[in-house]
């Protein structure tokens, strides 16, 4: 019997599934963080984990069935900018494996093979546009250089701005006085800064999205520019079909893509994701999973 592993690997947790080809799954297992971009050892040691649980879960599904080596899709934050797919294809033992960047997942989640585009925002952000077969990439360049929009940089935005509203070089508000009171002290302030992971800046997000849903200005004016950042490239995908649908995806894509669309763009064709990422993946290793010498 084959078995069939979706592996979907951020840069806040990895998830991973397994269904065998009756149609069973096993229940979703979670691993920690596991960007290769970032941190390829520790990414390393999460992925491997995960995936020899998920086989041991996929086991207890048939008790006593022959089961084949399993076809493995993974889509990994990080992968497509460090080059890091052969390293990983060296370290793994399994003949059956497709290494992809964490958008092709999320793509082939929300539309599988149909055209689409992606707004898939979390800890990250990256837009992506399916069509005719045909993928284009937008963003999702890491946190140093990208990710705008992101959860990380909604983080990062919201300390930067509390900096500001000290120097008096920039608007102060409710958001900020809560900034000051969670960093009680500026020299607390920066010591996070100097040790934080994107996920850590990420954490800060929910802060600044409920001091906007009570209309502070400076997080409003975080979340409009993050925003506007994501409209201009959803706008870009749109280019020779300005109909194509956009299916929000991850922990921030449907709360910013809500507020694109208050913000007066109605004629974007908002749909719901076929899937999640993880259901892209899997979707991926029952169609297209190839050998550990092949590169989607």
């Amino acid at each position: 019997m084959q078995i069939f592993i979706g592996l979907d690997g951020g840069g806040t947790a990895c998830r991973a599934q397994a269904q065998l080809e009756c149609g069973l799954r096993t229940e979703i297992l979670v691993g920690g963080a596991a960007n290769v971009f970032s941190d390829f050892p520790s990414a390393l040691k999460e992925i491997s984990t995960l995936l020899s649980t998920t086989i041991e879960q996929a086991r207890a599904l048939a008790p006593g069935a022959t089961l084949d080596l399993p076809r493995i899709a993974m889509g990994l934050a990080g992968v497509s900018e460090s080059g890091a797919a052969a390293r990983l294809r060296d370290a793994f033992p399994y003949p059956h494996l497709a290494i992809l960047g964490d958008i092709d997942i999320s793509l082939a989640g929300a539309f599988e093979d149909q055209d689409g585009i992606v707004l898939a925002v979390g800890t990250g952000s990256v837009l992506a546009r399916q069509r005719a077969g045909k993928m284009l990439r937008l963003g999702g360049y890491g946190f140093t250089l990208g990710d705008e929009g992101s959860g990380a940089w909604i983080g990062r935005e919201a300390l930067r701005r509390a900096l500001h509203a000290r120097d008096r070089l920039g608007p102060d508000g409710p958001m900020v006085a809560d900034i000051w009171q969670k960093f009680t002290s500026l020299a607390e302030l920066i010591s996070f800064a100097g040790r934080a992971k994107p996920s850590d800046y990420a954490a800060l997000a929910p802060l600044v999205l409920r001091h906007a849903q009570q209309n502070c200005p400076v997080a409003g004016a975080i979340l409009d520019q993050g925003c506007d950042y994501l409209l201009g490239a959803i706008t870009r995908l749109q280019e020779g079909a300005t109909d194509m649908p956009v299916a929000p995806l991850g922990g921030l894509g449907p709360t910013l893509l809500d507020r694109i669309t208050r913000a007066g763009n109605t004629n974007l064709h908002r749909t719901i994701p076929k899937g999640t990422a993880l259901d892209g993946a899997l979707w991926t290793a029952r169609q297209h999973a190839g050998t550990k010498e092949q590169t989607p």
